[in-house]
């Protein structure tokens, strides 16, 4: 499994873009297109990996993972961007 789904480049200019309303330049649109065609299948990868979490957290993973090692807030936080994103299901 890889480590992100954007480059810290791409994060820099998503993070530009979403702070300076909208402004764009052409490696901004190149970043947003790729984003545009990949949405439903990074939201259904999201869905799963927030579903493996959450098994991870029920059956504490061996002792690995539990609710106090901050799973349970950013999983929330996460589930929660992405409802508002328009996921589809």
């Amino acid at each position: 499994m890889r480590s992100y789904i954007f480059t810290e480049r791409e994060r820099r200019l998503l993070e530009r873009w979403i702070r300076d309303d909208g402004e764009e330049n052409q490696q901004t649109r190149i970043v947003l297109s790729r984003v545009r065609r990949n949405w439903f299948t990074l939201a259904d990868d999201m869905v799963l990996l927030f579903e493996v979490v959450r098994t991870m957290m029920r059956r504490r993973w061996r002792g690995r993972v539990t609710r106090g090692s901050g799973f349970g807030a950013v999983l929330r936080g996460a589930e929660s961007s992405l409802s508002r994103g328009g996921r589809r299901g």
